[in-house]
């Protein structure tokens, strides 16, 4: 009955490629809201669609006669997408989702790429999958709603696993291309914040371990190396032969120290990291 990914950007693209080798034994839908990326998803799947998960015809259409469906939903568009945004995105989708489940008896397992950013400031503290969600945003708001959605699907039928993510990085989003332009200014605060991140290839592997494993409930997808702002910076520029940042002081634009994420159910589900610190 095969699998369908809902979203196929920076991470359900590399979840495809990933499931690769297993097709067309494993038959694989992929959705897109973006009719230019059709050329490049095309050879990926065995059925390409435009999908708007919002829209119940669509989304039927999707998922008709799949075991599997995994949500890797984002926002359209790169810039900042304000809570209403994200809300349509998420909460919308899933209320959809909810709707149509009537008309999906053979769906036994949903695995949707949630956020670790539900957890919001924990002083620098560790938090795992017990801590219990502080988000302090409209944005983690939203996201704490659609985790209670899909986790309402759940039951003796049809198993939910919901894939807490670190930020992502890799091809496509490397560090260092992206902080390079931070050299030799200021910045206020004193970077201590703590950072959180997953190479996207093992971002992808864990929703696909997640799929095999019939994983259930809440995991965090996370590296083993939690760090602060500033090491992380001067760490790449030291790495470019740019100059560093200089730390002011003051009131920083992120307030708190962040949180440090444990990924022990990760590993203990049986999960081996291909990049478990930064590259």
């Amino acid at each position: 009955m095969g699998l369908t990914i809902i979203g196929c950007g920076y991470l359900g693209e590399a979840v495809a490629r990933q499931l690769q080798p297993r097709r067309p034994a494993l038959p694989l839908t992929l959705t897109t809201t973006v009719t230019e990326r059709h050329a490049e998803l095309t050879d990926l799947a065995d059925q390409l669609m435009l999908c708007d998960a919002t829209d119940p015809a669509q989304l039927l259409a999707a998922l008709q006669h799949k075991r599997t469906a995994v949500f890797c939903l984002a926002p359209r568009g790169n810039r900042q997408v304000n809570a209403d945004g994200y809300r349509v995105t998420f909460v919308d989708s899933f209320r959809c989702l909810r709707s149509l489940l009537p008309d999906l008896p053979h769906l036994h397992q949903i695995i949707y790429t949630g956020s670790c950013s539900v957890y919001g400031d924990a002083d620098g503290d560790w938090v795992d999958e017990s801590t219990a969600p502080a988000t302090g945003t409209e944005h983690g708001a939203v996201l704490l709603e659609s985790e209670r959605l899909i986790t309402e699907m759940g039951d003796s039928k049809r198993q939910v696993c919901i894939l807490r993510l670190a930020a992502l990085y890799g091809p496509g989003r490397e560090l260092d291309d992206r902080l390079k332009g931070l050299a030799g200014k200021e910045r206020t605060g004193d970077g201590s914040f703590f950072s959180n991140w997953v190479h996207v290839h093992d971002a992808a592997g864990a929703l696909i371990a997640a799929m095999d494993g019939a994983w259930s409930g809440v995991v965090n997808v996370v590296n083993d190396e939690p760090i602060r702002m500033r090491d992380l910076v001067d760490r790449s520029l030291k790495r470019q032969q740019l100059d560093a940042v200089h730390w002011s002081g003051g009131p920083a634009p992120v307030s708190g120290n962040g949180r440090r994420i444990c990924n022990d159910r990760l590993k203990a589900l049986g999960y081996r990291l291909q990049h478990p610190m930064l590259d």
